[in-house]
């Protein structure tokens, strides 16, 4: 059956509307300089729509590209402050390696001012867990702080504005009744063990 089988009586066969137009044999001159100047008028139109729609079309695509570029390039900068950060940690007792220090902790204050320049803020690795923000490399018991607290960041997390860059790494507090608890059976094990 045919889509026009399906159709009520009324509808199976109503031509398509169509605005007729005198030939432009029968016009006058001036109606065939009105008729053209209005088809030229309507496709100039089209024309600055399109490419109104181009170039807001085109304008999304650089900022997207620029903004991926922007986030790949901070990203791997956010890499160099992490070497830094771990060589301000090494302890030095000469005066040549407090120097050197010294120079370290200079141009990781010089990145962090760039990249504050660039909108770029650390993510607080303090109080309760947000996984919107951090990232939990592992659980620790401890029984002094409330479950799903930060008990240490492992790597500093950092975002632009809203976004975040990269995400905190950090230790939480684990509930110590979960980890008393027996592991729950799956369907899966069960299944397996009825074999």
């Amino acid at each position: 059956p045919t889509t026009e089988d399906n159709l009520e009586p009324d509808e199976a066969k109503l031509p398509d509307a169509e605005i007729v137009e005198e030939p432009i044999e029968n016009l006058s001159p001036e109606e065939r300089l009105e008729r053209e100047r209005a088809e030229y008028y309507e496709n100039w139109m089209r024309s600055q729509a399109d490419f109104k729609n181009l170039r807001r079309r085109q304008s999304q695509v650089l900022e997207a590209a620029t903004a991926a570029t922007r986030r790949e390039l901070l990203s791997e900068l956010l890499l160099v402050l992490d070497y830094l950060d771990m060589a301000l940690l090494t302890p030095v007792e000469t005066q040549e390696g407090k120097n050197l220090l010294q120079g370290v902790k200079m141009t990781r204050d010089q990145m962090m001012q760039f990249l504050g320049q660039r909108e770029v803020e650390l993510i607080d690795a303090t109080g309760l867990f947000d996984p919107t923000l951090h990232e939990a490399v592992e659980t620790v018991d401890d029984s002094g702080v409330a479950p799903g607290t930060i008990v240490e960041a492992v790597r500093n997390g950092y975002r632009i504005g809203k976004d975040v860059l990269r995400y905190a790494h950090v230790k939480v507090a684990a509930d110590p009744a979960l980890e008393d608890a027996p592991p729950e059976e799956t369907s899966d094990s069960a299944a397996g063990e009825e074999r």
